[in-house]
């Protein structure tokens, strides 16, 4: 007989974007070894496992929402959170809590972040954690960037979101000081908001053939992060030719090199984007190439997808069984950290998602 996976992810097959791709890859690794159950991260469920089933999803901060409600329940086999990961106290610390309960972290994170963790103020949190790569679908963003713009006059988009409670550290204001520096009429935007007086295009909905004519009409993405565990964007743009010029922040390794600007001067960062300016398209495409290559190989869902599948079907080994312990001096800085982010449970703004979220759910008590 089939176990259950009880699986608290975003999950849509009809929705190929991220975060439902996640949960849907996730879906996909193992459902031919298992049954699986879905909740929504924000639902107010406890779950009620058999003996031998399996918890993995994502922990919403809200200590009363499914994963960490039912976290501490004997039967589960295994339980594994996974879940973007970077070094932001503010981002990450609220799950102090939650990885001493869990057999394993998926972390969904370049090498970058992962090298960093010995290092950083999460060290405690390693013997826990594996790292997971993203993965992209390039049959769902196609190739469309065949011929870069004339030296000096190639232009340059920023795409993405910086609301007060999910990816607030996209390090807009720093962002704006060089597009302040580039040439006019070379600098656009998408998204929730406008970065400067520049055109702005607001949310894009990249499955439009119109809306793909806009971005093949650009030759580089911007993204300037401070703490990004592996934003997609770039992954996407790399699957549509176009060349991403991202600081460190973002957490691709194997672009750094070439690709890398400074995350903290920005006059060194205009300073690699003119370089890429006055390039020959010869040497453009061959980091076109260099790039599609890297997704052929590295950032893929069969990647992902094999990734999870052998840390789910792993046995657990009792005597090598993890354990996490913190000082109190961790502790203080968990607590601290918890409470000063905007994602912290009490603020209002995560409340009144929670509350939204579970209206349904609630009203449907009373049908049946």
């Amino acid at each position: 007989m089939k176990k259950t996976i009880h699986l608290v992810y975003p999950f849509n097959l009809k929705k190929k974007i991220n975060p439902w791709s996640i949960g849907n890859n996730i879906w996909y690794s193992i459902s031919d070894k298992f049954n699986i159950k879905n909740y929504n991260w924000t639902s107010l469920k406890k779950i009620e496992p058999n003996e031998g089933d399996i918890l993995i999803g994502h922990a919403h901060t809200n200590p009363f929402t499914v994963f960490r409600r039912s976290l501490k329940n004997i039967k589960w086999s295994k339980k594994i959170l996974i879940q973007p990961y970077n070094e932001d106290p503010l981002q990450m610390s609220h799950l102090y809590n939650v990885i001493p309960e869990c057999d394993h972290f998926l972390a969904i994170c370049g090498k970058f972040w992962f090298n960093r963790i010995k290092k950083s103020k999460f060290k405690s949190w390693q013997k826990k954690m594996i790292q997971l790569d993203l993965g992209i679908d390039t049959k769902q963003y196609p190739f469309i960037k065949y011929q870069f713009g004339k030296k000096f006059k190639r232009k340059y988009i920023y795409i993405g979101n910086d609301y007060s409670y999910n990816n607030f550290a996209k390090n807009i204001n720093y962002l704006k000081k060089i597009v302040n520096n580039l040439k006019k009429n070379s600098f656009s935007s998408a998204g929730n908001k406008q970065i400067s007086q520049e055109k702005h295009y607001g949310w894009l909905d990249f499955t439009d053939k119109g809306v793909l004519k806009i971005i093949k009409d650009y030759d580089f993405l911007i993204q300037v992060s401070k703490n990004d565990a592996n934003p997609s964007i770039v992954l996407e743009a790399m699957s549509w030719g176009l060349i991403p010029l991202i600081t460190k922040g973002c957490g691709y390794r194997e672009l750094n090199k070439k690709l890398s600007i400074h995350q903290n001067n920005y006059v060194e960062a205009i300073k690699k984007i003119n370089f890429f300016q006055k390039k020959d398209e010869k040497y453009l495409k061959k980091i076109q190439r260099e790039n599609l290559d890297l997704l052929k190989k590295k950032f893929n869902w069969k990647n992902f997808q094999i990734k999870i599948r052998s840390v789910i079907l792993k046995k657990n080994n009792k005597r090598k069984k993890s354990t996490v312990s913190y000082t109190q001096k961790e502790i203080n800085f968990f607590i601290k950290n918890t409470k000063a982010s905007p994602n912290y449970y009490l603020n209002f703004d995560i409340i009144l998602s929670v509350i939204k979220s579970n209206i349904k759910e609630f009203f449907s008590i009373f049908k049946k």
